[in-house]
């Protein structure tokens, strides 16, 4: 007498346990394929803002209509006689490659911060105008080597290093970017 093991009534019969692993193992690499388009896609998103630090005014305005109103950061030299303190905002207009850019920034700018030397800024457009809040005072080699008393009384002051930045909490530094 032979006797064969039925599935009970009403279940299905149970596949091969090599079946079983052949799926499990599928189902694995499907979620690991998942997960690593998920890992690049935001790795891609996250460096695309990245991969430039700023854009220079005549840059900004050529794609102000990509832009739009998101926040990014714009380079240009401080145009003379634009320059106009309210209170503690300052209204001034950037310049770069025969593009002159109104900026109004909320906050005080940095010590540096004067006509004639790069900056960059960050903010938006609102029309026309860039909206800063926050102003970095940029110097090139160039700069250093035209203005070298002006760099060299400032280095060292507030534990810079010939940077300032300019948060708009106040008219100290806290370091900033070299160019």
């Amino acid at each position: 007498m032979t006797s064969t093991l039925l599935a009970p009534p009403g279940r299905p019969p149970t596949p091969p346990l090599s079946e079983r692993r052949r799926r499990s193992r599928r189902r694995a690499w499907a979620l690991i394929g998942v997960v690593v388009v998920a890992l690049g896609f935001l790795l891609f998103k996250g460096l695309e803002g990245a991969t430039t630090f700023f854009y220079t005014a005549d840059q900004a305005v050529h794609m102000k209509a990509k832009l739009g109103t998101t926040r990014f950061n714009i380079e240009g030299t401080v145009v003379a006689g634009s320059v106009h303190r309210v209170g503690s905002a300052v209204d001034f207009s950037i310049s770069n490659r025969g593009v002159t850019v109104p900026v109004s920034n909320i906050g005080y700018p940095p010590q540096l911060f004067r006509p004639g030397i790069p900056v960059v800024l960050e903010g938006a457009f609102s029309g026309n105008t860039f909206d800063s809040d926050l102003i970095m005072v940029k110097h090139s080699a160039d700069y250093v080597a035209a203005h070298p008393q002006r760099v060299k009384s400032y280095v060292g002051k507030n534990g810079t290093s010939g940077s300032s930045r300019s948060t708009g909490g106040g008219a100290g530094s806290t370091g900033g970017s070299g160019g």
